[in-house]
C-alpha cells in the first residue's frame, strides 16, 4: 500500500506537472481509485508521508518535498 501510494503520487506529478515541486490538484478519492486502494487507507498513508516530510498537503493540493525518498519507498 505504501509503495502504491508513493507510485501514484509520482505518476500524477509526472503527468500533470512540468516540475515535480509544482502542486498536484486532484481529489484523494481519485488518487486512491487510480492506486486501487481504499480512500481511507490512501489518506492515512499520505498523512504518514506528510509527517515524514515527503509531501505537503494544502486542501486539494499535494506538493512533493522529497522526490528521491518517495521514489525509493519499498
Amino acid at each position: 500500500v505504501i509503495k502504491k501510494t508513493a507510485n501514484t503520487i509520482l505518476k500524477f506529478a509526472e503527468k500533470m506537472n512540468k516540475k515535480p515541486e509544482d502542486p498536484i490538484k486532484i481529489s484523494r478519492s481519485d488518487l486512491a481509485s487510480v492506486a486501487g486502494i481504499a480512500t481511507e487507507t490512501f489518506i492515512r498513508t499520505m498523512s504518514n508521508f506528510k509527517k515524514e516530510g515527503l509531501i505537503e498537503i494544502e486542501g486539494r493540493n499535494i506538493r512533493i518535498l522529497d522526490i528521491e525518498k518517495l521514489k525509493n519507498i519499498h
